[in-house]
């Protein structure tokens, strides 16, 4: 007979234990087929120092997807903004390239959609959000110098890349902290 958990009380375990992960990505575009993964950030609940991977050239990015396929499958639930819509399909598109098995379903809290459907803000994005709750995070921005780097100054904007996809895990956590209380329900 399975097991049923209230929502709040599974959160409560998956922090308890270390197995809540919030994560982000950054990627060349929008489309898997067209575009690759340049970084991929994870933080463990209660972790100061997120797990961070990134491509050693564009385009290249088998290792660093089998890598984040690893490190989400080693967790119980995961945590994103808009995960669901972009980083888990971009994700799942760029190991179907490399002959890849998907990553394996957990229980995910996408922010974007939780927040979306209980909240009534006049924007949704994710540093809006954070602005408008008075977290200590905020979200990194990044101009369009610096997505055109990538093809001809790749070592300076990886770093950047880098700062920006471990800011956005952070901001993440932010949130859920601020908003956690309102997520009763959790899909794969």
């Amino acid at each position: 007979m399975p097991i049923s958990l209230e929502t709040q009380d599974f959160l409560r375990l998956t922090e308890g234990a270390n197995t809540l992960l919030f994560v982000d990505i950054e990627a060349t575009g929008l489309r898997g087929d067209y575009n690759s993964i340049l970084v991929v950030s994870a933080l463990p609940y209660r972790n100061e120092k997120a797990v961070t991977m990134k491509v050693g050239q564009p385009g290249n990015d088998r290792k660093l997807v089998r890598e984040a396929k690893e490190v989400l499958e080693d967790h119980d639930c995961w945590v994103t903004y808009y995960g669901k819509g972009f980083d888990l399909p971009m994700l799942n598109t760029r190991l179907l390239k490399w002959g890849l098995r998907p990553i394996e379903k957990r229980p995910h809290v996408d922010l974007y959609f939780t927040l979306k459907s209980n909240l009534l803000t006049a924007r949704r994005s994710q540093a809006h959000l954070l602005e408008w709750l008075e977290t200590p995070e905020t979200k990194m921005t990044i101009g369009a110098d610096v997505w055109n780097q990538v093809l001809h100054n790749f070592s300076a904007a990886i770093e950047t890349l880098v700062q920006r996809c471990e800011s956005d895990v952070r901001g993440l956590r932010g949130l859920y902290e601020k908003t956690k209380h309102i997520i009763v329900d959790i899909k794969r």
